[in-house]
Parts: C-alpha cells; structure tokens; sequence
C-alpha cells in the first residue's frame, strides 16, 4: 500500500487488462480497480478536468492552457493505464467523429485551397477532450459545476462591460461579450450553462440552489447582453424540453417541473427589463429583415448576408454534390460567384464583410465543402450522441440538461459554424460528453425526486 501523498501506484490492486475492452459490470470493476491503484493520478486527472471546464469559456488562451493540461494528464494515464480509454472503442460517436474528421481532411485533396485548407480543422482537436474526460465521467456534476461557474465569470463581466466598469480589449462589436470575445460564442456558452444550471438545481441542498440561481441569473443577463438572435431562439426551442424530459426520467413532478419554469421566467423577465434595451429593439428589427429577405429584398443586416451564404453554399453544392467543393472552398466559390459583386451593391455589406470562410451554418457548410457523405457523417455523428444521451436520461436530472445542451448546440449551430469557434466549441463538446458518453455503474449520483 502506497504512503499518503506519494505518487506511487498501489501494487496490492491487481492491473486490469486493457484488452478486450471491457464494458458494462467489467467496466466498472476495472475503472474502480484503477482509480484505486492510481489514485493519485486519478485526483490529477479530476483537477485537470474541473479546470478546462471552467476555463474554456473565458477565452482562447485559458481554453487553450486548460486543454494542453487536460490532454497531458490524460495522455499520460493512458500509456500507463490503457484501460481507462480503450472501453471507447465501443463507443459509435468515436468513431463517427473520426470518419467526419478524416473525410473533411481529405476533402482537401480537392479543394482548391489545396493542403492550406487543412487549418481551418485546428480546432476539431478539441473533439480529442471527449476522450481525455472518459474517466471522470462518474464527477458529471462536478465538471458541469466548474462550466456553469466559467460562464458565470464571463457573464459577470459582460455586465460590468455594460456599465463601463470594464474594459476587454479586442471587442468587435458594440455587445459586450466578456472575454469570449464574439456575442455569439458567449451567447452558445450562456445557453448551455443555463441548461445544465437548472437541471443540477433538482434535488441539491438549499444552499446549491442559492447558488446556481445566481449563476443562471448571470448567466441569463450575459445571454441577454450579447443581443444574439439566433443562439436565443435555439434556446427557446430546446428550452421546453428540459422539464418535459425531467419528468420523463422520473426526476421531478409535473408541478414541480411548471415551478421552476415561472421562476425562470421570471430570471428572463427581469434580464430583459434591465438589461434588454439593445436586444429588444435587435429583435424587432431582426423581423423586418427576415420578412423583407424573403421578399428578395436586399438590406444591411445579418439576416440578409445568411441568407446569401445560404443559398451559395447549396448552390455550390449542387455543383458537386456527392464529395462536396473540397475543405475550406466556400470563400472562393463566393468570391468567383457572379451575383456577389451584385449583392454588395444592393445590400451595402462590405466585400470584406462578404467574403466569410464559412456560410455560418455548420450544415450548409458542410453540404457545399464535404458534400453528401460529409453531411451524412455529421448528422449521424449529432444524433448518435443525442441517442446516446436519451438512453441514460434516468440516470441523473445532469444528464437530462446536458441532452438538452446538445439539442440547443445542434439547433444554434444551423445558424453559426460551432465547429469553428474555437471558444464555443470546447463547452459544446464538454456538454455533449456529459450526455453521450458511455457509462458504467454508480456513475451518477441518485438524487431525490421533487
């Protein structure tokens, strides 16, 4: 038996066999074997994991300090132990998620980016955290906690941006978004955090409550500061079936269920009337140009330029529709289209403004550069998780937010390349492991029913 606070392994618990990888009693036995032979490196791992939660919403540099010190940690317990990771190999999103990756790589080839193009796939490493989390997926509550109280900073200093108490620099907009930088990157991470916020609030002592209220809180005026139309009407949609699911699980009552919606009706209302005075009017405005949009109408707007990109990227589709245009080629298909010069002119969007490298919809885009089997890869890659995840909803309400989660991510990232965000996409896959991932026994935490 090794001493208290030394590094060495425990030699009285024998070392499980990595290989065939084991699943469901097995699993479990061999997880726990290991943690009790490494417990040491087990509590490392577990630090390393809370801090790339917490700290992938607060920028890229955080984010990207957190998740060289998750994979390191990880890394290293997986030479020594492989048995911690080799239980994914019978895990389909993992392979899935590797077939998506490698055939939007090789989508290159015809790309007339050429190998350049292969860049723009630097943050698909951030898939790679699905992995390096596998072992810690009996703390779900605690690495949720730890992206809860991440975005929470950040929507703090959202709204002290708003009072001018606070200054970030390289803000591109006029609406604060804290140090994650792009309204839309902190909207996504605000919408997330609050789903998992109200699921970890069912059944937890009052003080929890207390403060997961202040950080949704928080966190509903960061969304409402960002004024980001798309990711909020995600929400709105994927909202409704959290108490619907959580009842369906067996983890709250219908009238419990309706209570928390009115107190978080009541959250947003109060966001709004404090700090809704640029989104309301945003809103309002956003239905104008959807309808003038539709009539054909070219104008100056967000709305108006998606649209566009929309209709290129299924344009440049339908020009190569089985393999796509080849990774990284939407900007150049704009860019030699004969209607873009004409759409600059009408709408006044800059050029510069026009000439995105991605139509803003992670499905249009990859349609148009993947074509139909990379299209098919993601869709079957979103909803192998989302089966994953409804197949454990009764396992722990945290689980139920974060299948919840992963709907809103599917639904905002039809109007934004989630996959590109560098910032956004960390707490996306971090939500969607904590939904998909395969479990073993005594995994979560039972709580009691309210």
């Amino acid at each position: 038996m090794s001493l208290p606070c030394t590094p060495w392994f425990d030699s009285g618990t024998p070392d499980t066999r990595a290989w065939p990888p084991p699943s469901g009693l097995a699993l479990g036995a061999a997880m726990r074997d290991v943690r009790a032979r490494d417990r040491h490196g087990d509590a490392i791992h577990l630090a390393a994991a809370i801090a790339f939660a917490f700290l992938v919403p607060l920028g890229q540099a955080p984010a990207s300090i957190g998740l060289a010190l998750l994979f390191t940690i990880a890394l290293i317990r997986g030479v020594v132990f492989p048995v911690l990771f080799t239980p994914l190999l019978r895990w389909p999103p993992l392979w899935l998620g590797l077939a998506w990756v490698a055939w939007s790589a090789a989508s290159s080839m015809w790309s007339p980016v050429g190998g350049d193009s292969l860049k723009v796939l630097s943050p698909q490493r951030v898939l790679l955290a699905a992995v390096a989390l596998f072992p810690m997926l009996d703390r779900v509550r605690l690495i949720a906690w730890a992206l809860v109280c991440g975005v929470g900073c950040n929507a703090m200093v959202q709204v002290l941006q708003s009072f001018g108490w606070l200054h970030v620099d390289d803000r591109p907009t006029w609406r604060p978004a804290g140090f994650a930088g792009l309204p839309a990157v902190a909207a996504i991470n605000a919408g997330i955090a609050l789903l998992l916020g109200l699921s970890l609030i069912v059944g937890v002592r009052i003080s929890a409550r207390v403060a997961l209220g202040v950080l949704i809180s928080i966190s509903a005026a960061g969304l409402v500061l960002t004024s980001s139309r798309h990711p909020t009407i995600a929400l709105v949609f994927a909202l409704p079936f959290l108490p619907l699911l959580l009842i369906i699980g067996g983890h709250v009552r219908p009238r419990a269920a309706l209570t928390g919606a009115a107190i978080f009706l009541l959250v947003a209302v109060v966001s709004l009337i404090a700090f809704g005075q640029d989104f309301l009017p945003y809103l309002e405005a956003a239905q104008r140009d959807v309808r003038a949009a539709l009539r054909g109408e070219a104008g100056f707007s967000s709305i108006h330029a998606r649209l566009f990109w929309w209709q290129l990227g299924i344009e440049e589709w339908l020009a190569h529709p089985v393999a796509g245009g080849g990774l990284s080629s939407f900007r150049g298909f704009v860019e030699s289209h004969p209607s873009t010069l004409v759409f600059v002119a009408e709408s006044g969007i800059s050029l510069d403004e026009v000439l995105q490298k991605h139509p803003h919809s992670s499905y249009v885009r990859a349609l148009a550069e993947t074509g139909i089997v990379g299209f098919t890869l993601l869709a079957g890659l979103v909803l192998a998780c989302m089966r994953s995840g409804l197949l454990m909803l009764g396992r722990d309400p945290m689980i139920v937010g974060a299948v919840v989660s992963t709907m809103f991510v599917a639904l905002a990232t039809a109007g934004e390349c989630v996959e590109l965000m560098n910032v956004a996409y960390a707490p996306a896959v971090i939500a969607v492991t904590l939904a998909a991932a395969p479990r073993w026994d005594g995994c979560s935490l039972p709580t009691r029913r309210v």
